[in-house]
């Protein structure tokens, strides 16, 4: 048997580590680090033969007692035996594919439950505006329409509003006139900032759009204006921002363009982090990211578990509910589905502190879908006042339908809604921050940590170590990246801890976190993920002539 981890120091931390193969579902180049080096009793019962199994450990379960062991053993995609090594007798078979742990942490998979993994498609379609000049966003312009001369319009993500603010001041010119000058006029142009709550649109596009001086702000938008009134270009909030989207060529990535970004994010990102579930918060109208999930579910090629919140537009109250039903019946499948409503309570970043809902709007709607048994997931940055009305939706909810294992959740919960905590305790609303305030721990509200990718890196180490240097205990940290997680997504029977009869969704750390020092944490990295059952990341794979053993090991998959 050979030993899976020879040697840590000499695998640097990085993106081209990571190879996959596809051959009808997605597998990784750890086959040529396993070898069949199982019992070679032939009276074991070939239907007892685990197909993998861990050794050798340091397996932190995070089931209710936070067991420990030393062993797994994993078959058809489930966790059959967890305990000591001796235990394995049973399980091995010829063909058992076996790794030694030599002493590593063996995690459940980490869940993710604010990441929005379809704007992966942003970085591969987009312009690229992290250069913040004016001169380097004409220069990341330029090229992406040399590449594409036919574009009838340019997208961008990255640019910074107080510097675009700035240089309209010294200019004269309005931030639309800055924007024809790097775009043209000839072209509708729609840049969004990092923090995805401001939009910056040229001339053409506001004309497109029909925005003028007359132009109301719609509910919980707002359009810049100059002295005299006229739209300076700069438009933010979600209902300001989709005026210009919703007109443009086209307003949405395509069925296609999606498929190829979540591939990306299967890929290059999840696995090198060990996320294997995330919940995402869909933020404007797409059938075609639904679409697209469907179409990768029937192809058997996710490997990440999606909770998809579907976004509810402020303008459109109750009305929009029936639209929500009928999603939640056509998009659903083995890997994914689309049973909650994604919320904006409130404004961030520039208009942090604006309440995007009127309130008896949203108490009703908030109702309505309750009613429904959709789960509702509302966006609130603060201060504290606004989880206050957030809370009194929730209440409201409560009092008309009576009160349910719904879990509904607010994130982005900083310390402004510590002063919160009973209500969210008496209403059974759940917390999610990035990491939240330790408060939130101590006071045992149901809670998750989050990343809200891209805003911020989800690497969940990060946060990990965050969540401990501000006092809260480890145990507590990974609990709210596991187990906790799942129930979030109402999927705590299926994943979140190692137990046997659950999904072997897995991460192998390089280090044990609990002989870590805290100021470390962050340093401890993911050797290997496991998703339902498959290996999907395998850090030390060195050797590329394992590709034709790793389609040996696909096949018959079923995944």
């Amino acid at each position: 048997m050979k030993q899976l981890f020879p040697s840590l120091s000499k695998f640097p931390l990085a993106k081209s580590s990571l190879r996959h193969i596809w051959t009808g579902s997605v597998v990784t180049t750890l086959a040529i680090s396993l070898i069949a080096c199982g019992n070679n009793d032939d009276n074991i019962n070939s239907s007892q033969q685990a197909d993998l199994i861990f050794e050798n450990g340091s397996v932190y379960t995070v089931d209710a007692a936070r067991s420990k062991a030393e062993a797994v053993a994993v078959k058809d995609g489930k966790i059959v035996y967890v305990g000591n090594n001796s235990g394995l007798k049973d399980w091995r078979g010829q063909k058992t594919e076996i790794i030694d742990l030599k002493g590593k942490m063996l995690l459940p998979g980490f869940i993710d439950t604010h990441n929005h993994a379809y704007l992966r498609a942003e970085s591969m379609y987009w312009v690229n505006l992290d250069t913040q000049t004016l001169d380097g966003y004409k220069q990341a312009t330029q090229e992406f329409l040399a590449k594409q001369p036919d574009a009838k319009q340019v997208r961008g993500v990255g640019w910074d509003l107080k510097y675009v603010l700035e240089q309209a001041k010294t200019t004269g010119k309005s931030p639309a006139q800055l924007l024809d000058e790097i775009v043209g006029k000839d072209i509708p142009a729609v840049f969004i900032t990092h923090g995805h709550h401001e939009v910056w649109a040229n001339t053409r596009a506001m004309q497109n759009a029909g925005i003028t001086a007359e132009t109301p702000n719609p509910a919980g938008g707002f359009i810049d204006r100059d002295s005299e009134g006229k739209p300076t270009g700069i438009l933010r909030e979600f209902g300001a921002q989709n005026l210009v989207i919703s007109v443009l060529p086209q307003s949405d990535f395509t069925v296609d363009e999606y498929k190829k970004a979540v591939l990306s994010f299967q890929q290059e990102l999840a696995p090198q982090r060990g996320v294997t579930s995330v919940l995402v918060p869909i933020h404007y109208p797409t059938d075609t990211f639904l679409e697209a999930m469907k179409v990768l579910d029937t192809e058997s090629k996710l490997t990440v578990r999606y909770d998809l919140l579907q976004w509810a537009d402020e303008n459109r109250g109750t009305e929009q509910i029936p639209g929500f039903i009928e999603r939640r019946a056509k998009y659903k499948g083995k890997f994914f589905k689309t049973d909650s409503i994604k919320i904006f309570g409130t404004g961030a970043g520039s208009t942090y502190g604006s309440v995007v809902w009127d309130q008896e709007v949203l108490k009703k709607t908030v109702a309505a879908l309750d009613k429904e048994k959709f789960r509702v997931y509302i966006h609130d940055i603060g201060p504290t006042n606004t989880y206050n009305l957030m809370l009194d939706a929730f209440e409201y909810a409560q009092q008309q339908n009576g009160k349910r294992d719904a879990r509904h959740m607010i994130t982005h919960v900083s310390t402004e809604a510590i002063p919160t905590i009973p209500r969210f305790l008496a209403l059974g609303v759940r917390a999610d921050g990035h990491p939240l305030p330790k408060a939130f721990f101590d006071a045992g509200v149901s809670l998750t940590s989050s990343s809200d990718y891209p805003v911020r890196e989800f690497f969940p180490m990060t946060r990990i170590a965050q969540g401990v240097l501000s006092g809260i205990s480890l145990d507590d940290m990974i609990a709210s990246h596991t187990i906790n997680g799942a129930e979030a997504i109402f999927a705590e029977k299926e994943t979140g801890s190692i137990e046997k009869g659950k999904a072997a969704d897995l991460v192998v750390m390089s280090q044990n976190l609990f002989n870590v020092a805290p100021t470390a944490l962050e340093k401890v990295e993911v050797l290997m993920t496991v998703f339902n059952g498959k290996v999907i990341y395998d850090r030390e794979a060195k050797s590329d002539k394992k590709n034709e053993i790793v389609t040996e090991v696909a096949d018959g998959d079923g995944h």
